[in-house]
C-alpha cells in the first residue's frame, strides 16, 4: 500500500497540468470578486469584516480539489492506463491511495493558495481603505479552506470512479458548483448551504446570511464524502465483477 500511495502522491504533484490546476485556487476567487457585488460597501464595515469577505473567497479551493480528485482518476481512464495500475496495485489499493493522495495534494493546494490569496486580498483591501487582519477569523477561513479542499477531493476522487470520462466528470465538477452553485449560495444561501459550495462557505465562515454554522457545515461536508466514497466504493466493484 505504501508503494502504491507513494506513487499516487508524485503523480498529485508533477505534470505541467498541477500548474494549470493550481491556477485555478487563485483565478476562481478572483473571478467571483470581479463579477460579484461591488466592493464600495467594504469602505462601510471593520478590518475584521473586509477580510472575511474578500479573504475569505478562497473557500473556492474547494471547487478545484473536486476537480484536482476527479482528474486523478479520469486521466488515467483517459489515457487507458488504468487497467495497467490496476494490475500493479490492485483496485482496492488504488482506490485508496488516489482518494489520499488527492485530498493531501488538495490540502496542500489550498495552504499555498490561501498564501498567495492573502497578499492579493491585503492590495484590494488597501484600495478601499481597509487592512488585511490576521485575526482568528482570518485563521479559520484558512483551516476551513484546508479542510474544504480535502473533502472536496474525496468527493471529486469519488465521481470519478462514478463517471470515468474526462470530460463528462470535469463538467460535473465545475460547471455545476460554479454556474449553478454559486449563485445559488448568493441568491438562495437558505438552500445552497445543504450543498457542496454552501458548505465550502459555511466551514470559513463566510459572512452570508443563511449559511449553516462552520461546524454543522463540517457536518454536511463529511455526508457527501460518505455518499460519494460509499457510491464509488460500490460502483468500482460491480464493474470489476
Amino acid at each position: 500500500m505504501r508503494d502504491v500511495l507513494k506513487s499516487e502522491l508524485l503523480r498529485s504533484v508533477s505534470g505541467l497540468a498541477l500548474l494549470g490546476v493550481g491556477s485555478f485556487v487563485i483565478l476562481i476567487p478572483a473571478l467571483i470578486l470581479t463579477v460579484g457585488p461591488p466592493l464600495d460597501g467594504l469602505r462601510e464595515v471593520d478590518d475584521g469584516t473586509a477580510t472575511r469577505i474578500v479573504f475569505g473567497l478562497i473557500a473556492s479551493s474547494g471547487i478545484v480539489a473536486m476537480y484536482l480528485g476527479s482528474y486523478s482518476v479520469s486521466r488515467e481512464f483517459y489515457y487507458r492506463s488504468m487497467s495497467r495500475t490496476i494490475v500493479i496495485g490492485s483496485l482496492r489499493r488504488v482506490f485508496l491511495a488516489k482518494m489520499v493522495s488527492s485530498a493531501l495534494a488538495s490540502v496542500a493546494l489550498a495552504i499555498t493558495g490561501a498564501a498567495v490569496w492573502a497578499a492579493i486580498s491585503a492590495g484590494v483591501l488597501s484600495a478601499y481603505g481597509r487592512v488585511l487582519q490576521p485575526d482568528v477569523a482570518f485563521w479559520s477561513v484558512a483551516a476551513g479552506s484546508a479542510f474544504a479542499s480535502a473533502c472536496g477531493a474525496l468527493i471529486g476522487t469519488s465521481l470519478g470512479w462514478i463517471v470515468q470520462n474526462y470530460y463528462a466528470v470535469s463538467a460535473v465538477v465545475l460547471l455545476i458548483p460554479t454556474m449553478i452553485e454559486l449563485p445559488l449560495l448568493f441568491s438562495a444561501p437558505q438552500v445552497e448551504r445543504f450543498f457542496p459550495v454552501g458548505a465550502f462557505a459555511g466551514v470559513t465562515g463566510a459572512p452570508i446570511e443563511g449559511l449553516l454554522p462552520w461546524w454543522a457545515s463540517g457536518i454536511v461536508l463529511l455526508g457527501w464524502v460518505a455518499l460519494a466514497t460509499a457510491l464509488a466504493a460500490v460502483v468500482t466493484r460491480r464493474r470489476a465483477k
